[in-house]
């Protein structure tokens, strides 16, 4: 069970989660809460994870090349590894773990975010009892970026330890009773793909003229962060047209951003967790952002055929072919302790409410 909006604020009172300097508006979501950037950067040697009792501010000393303040425009070079500070700190109650993903928009543009914690030696895992800093570890993998203090690349959300995903009879249940997934006209699946305690989803790749978007490694320009419906994604993307025989062959360091055959919701008592890779589906990774807010297609408490998860696509190793309708990743739904007083949509300005693949915010709405 995870905690709502309302429980996140409620924490925040307590001095469960503290930051230095004021909260934002709509820095809680429906069942999580950005994180924000600290002014120091680290460039570092390479990824770590702490050993028992160790700091990461003692490994940061040992292990960064250069270190400079984060300022607006602050350049992240591809395939650096990179360690900030987060204005954020925890301390976790008896009973809960918090968990990090990267937000949307960030995994859309390949960086690879994960959360650090000392003496903790799990990624993007706050175990019960921590009290302390937060680090987030940066990579960017294909564009430049250009990054600024207090902006937000990733989310926490916070579980009770002893919670439990839904089970494939409770999925069966809420899909009959509320509509978890519909085909892609939004008319609801009569027998959706449910086992082992997930929803699986296919990818699309015959619905449309544009099922899909590469990116391009030769994009000249960084990325800025803080900008929104800024960059023409010609110069970022490649769109992929509707292959004839619906097969796409996914080339080993190429981006993708896909669609799934299938739309999705959330409904408002519930929140899901998308998995990153499932080596059963195939030698490639479908997430990067895995988690998913309360209400995600559920459109402002009227259910209305859902909306499309984009798929962050990168093969492992070797060419691996995709067909259209082939499962390519799965969904584990959590009830929440109590309906977040705020759901996914458009009364919180979510960004990703549709039916196509869309491009992440920072680009312009042109395709």
């Amino acid at each position: 069970m995870t905690l709502p909006y309302q429980g996140i604020q409620k924490w925040i009172e307590d001095g469960f989660i503290k930051k230095n300097g004021p909260f934002l508006d709509g820095q809680i979501q429906p069942a999580s809460i950005d994180c924000t950037l600290g002014n120091r950067v680290h460039r570092v040697t390479s990824s770590f994870l702490p050993m028992p009792g160790e700091k990461i501010s003692d490994i940061l000393k040992a292990k960064t090349l250069y270190d400079f303040e984060l300022v607006p425009g602050s350049i992240l070079e591809p395939n650096a590894c990179y360690v900030v500070p987060l204005q954020e700190s925890l301390k976790i109650p008896k009973g809960f773990q918090a968990y990090s993903n990267p937000k949307s928009s960030i995994g859309r543009i390949d960086v690879f975010v994960r959360l650090l914690t000392d003496g903790n030696s799990q990624f993007d895992v706050v175990p019960e009892g921590y009290e302390g800093d937060l680090f987030l570890e940066i990579i960017p993998l294909t564009f430049v970026i250009a990054a600024a203090p207090g902006i937000a690349l990733n989310q926490i959300r916070f579980r009770k330890t002893d919670a439990f995903f839904c089970t494939n009879d409770e999925l069966r249940a809420v899909h009959e009773m509320e509509g978890l997934v519909f085909d892609i006209e939004g008319v609801r699946i009569k027998e959706p793909i449910i086992r082992n305690n997930a929803l699986f989803l296919t990818a699309d790749l015959q619905n449309r003229e544009v099922v899909g978007f590469r990116a391009k490694h030769n994009a000249t320009d960084a990325i800025d962060l803080t900008k929104k419906n800024f960059y023409d994604p010609e110069r970022f993307w490649d769109q992929i047209k509707k292959p004839a025989d619906g097969e796409l062959v996914l080339v080993p360091g190429d981006f993708y951003l896909l669609g799934s055959n299938e739309r999705i919701s959330v409904p408002p008592d519930y929140s899901a967790e998308m998995a990153s890779y499932n080596p059963q589906s195939g030698e490639l990774r479908a997430h990067y952002a895995g988690f998913f807010d309360s209400g995600f297609g559920f459109h402002d408490g009227e259910a209305s055929g859902g909306t499309t998860a984009v798929l962050e696509v990168r093969a492992h190793n070797v060419p691996f072919r995709l067909t259209h309708g082939q499962e390519i990743c799965q969904f584990a739904y959590e009830k929440m302790i109590t309906r977040p007083e705020k759901i996914y949509g458009k009364s919180i300005n979510s960004n990703y409410i549709g039916t196509a693949p869309k491009l992440p915010k920072f680009f312009k709405n042109v395709w």
